[in-house]
């Protein structure tokens, strides 16, 4: 698990039944260690253990029952385990759920399961995308509206790590040498809240460094239609940044690093006009 990567918790009431109570996010990469938990359980005779720090815990409204959520998606989830299982041995997930004895249930020490786009869909997904709709499959609409921003939250996330791959992880700022995925920023160039109907197109991405990103997002810059710089100076001096005057003139004119899918005319034209630089091919 990586930092930053979300973890929908399940907890079992008194009675047994299973639901999902909230979520939080991996505060660093996971790693494995020789100090022991607290109550190691059923793990207590391993050597080494995995451990993700976790921040940001937050509760849903409305607990969300799985035998609801199996209950309501059934099929499509009997479907989804059933070609999980015809996949080679080394391409298969590890799954919480499965079918056993015939019946759709959790899987006893399935932890940490990864979650994909389809199972994200079939957990967390509303067909309409709507909060009113929530209540449908999580009770009210309190925690439907909380479901959606997590949702979002991780389709930026797979967004941003598909627009790095785009740029073969470097900064696509001429001459910048940044490589390390730490100091790296796959975002949309049209705002993924001012243009929805952009949000997650890869053309609509690029990959820079956080200080190249940061200077984009303030409008230092910007990217004409022959995808080379267009530097704003009176920006730069408005903002006073020494930083931005020492590096941003002279890449001027110079052609990004091109991705195998480019940024679309579409995209650029919304950043031209948000930031209100002039633009000419």
């Amino acid at each position: 698990m990586r930092a930053s990567e979300p973890v929908l918790h399940l907890r079992d009431n008194a009675r047994g039944h299973g639901f999902f109570v909230g979520y939080s996010f991996a505060e660093q990469d996971g790693y494995e260690t020789a100090e022991r938990p607290l109550v190691p359980g059923d793990w207590g005779y391993s050597s080494s253990f995995y451990r993700v720090p976790l921040i940001g815990y937050t509760p849903l409204p409305q607990p969300i029952d799985l035998d609801g959520v199996f209950s309501t998606r059934a099929a499509e989830l009997r479907a989804y385990i059933e070609r999980n299982r015809r996949k080679p041995r080394g391409q298969r997930r590890t799954l919480f759920c499965v079918i056993q004895n015939g019946r759709l249930q959790r899987q006893n020490g399935g932890y940490l399961s990864e979650v994909d786009d389809e199972l994200d869909r079939l957990l967390l997904g509303v067909s309409s995308g709507t909060p009113e709709t929530a209540s449908v499959l999580f009770g009210d609409v309190t925690t439907g509206e909380r479901i959606q921003q997590l949702r979002a939250r991780i389709g930026q996330q797979r967004f941003s790590e598909e627009v790095r791959a785009n740029y073969g992880h470097t900064c696509c700022f001429p001459g910048c040498t940044i490589t390390d995925d730490n100091f790296l920023v796959g975002s949309h160039i049209a705002r993924w809240a001012d243009v929805p109907e952009l949000r997650g197109q890869l053309d609509n991405g690029h990959c820079l460094c956080l200080m190249h990103d940061k200077a984009f997002e303030l409008g230092l810059f910007t990217v004409n239609e022959n995808l080379c710089i267009v530097v704003n100076l009176e920006a730069i001096e408005t903002k006073g940044s020494s930083w931005a005057t020492a590096h941003l003139p002279t890449a001027g004119g110079c052609l990004i690093r091109s991705g195998a899918v480019a940024p679309s005319r579409e995209a650029l034209q919304h950043h031209w006009a948000r930031v209100r630089t002039p633009v000419y091919g």
